[in-house]
């Protein structure tokens, strides 16, 4: 099936990893001041990449990868018991901002090449 190729479930799959990290990084920022609010982090490459090494299992245990948020409950060097560094937060989602643009630039670039594949070099 066309766009359901092991590198395009593979981006998508990544895309819905950083969209959901965006999410959660945009909730620490809001919540930099809340009292006692602990920061959250998204985590999925780990269990991406362990699918894209069985890639004999094809795309299905790559779209099954679990994107997991979890709460940082570190110590806090404020006295309201928040975690959030906001400086590392701002950080954190400017790198985010730029994997979801290059991702967002593979799969178009994906689907370019199955274009001129199936139109065979014509315009």
């Amino acid at each position: 099936m066309i766009g359901d190729s092991l590198i395009t479930v593979f981006l998508q799959k990544a895309m819905d990893g950083t969209w959901q990290r965006q999410k959660v990084i945009s909730n620490n920022i809001a919540n930099h001041e809340t009292p006692g609010y602990k920061a959250q982090k998204v985590s999925f490459e780990k269990a991406l990449k362990n699918e894209i090494n069985k890639y004999t299992k094809g795309s299905d245990g790559v779209r099954n990868v679990k994107i997991r948020v979890s709460t940082d409950y570190s110590v806090s060097e404020r006295m309201d018991g928040n975690n959030v560094n906001i400086d590392v937060e701002n950080i954190n989602m400017v790198k985010t901002q730029i994997q979801y643009q290059y991702l967002i630039r593979g799969i178009s670039d994906q689907f370019s090449r199955l274009k001129y594949a199936i139109s065979e070099g014509r315009r």
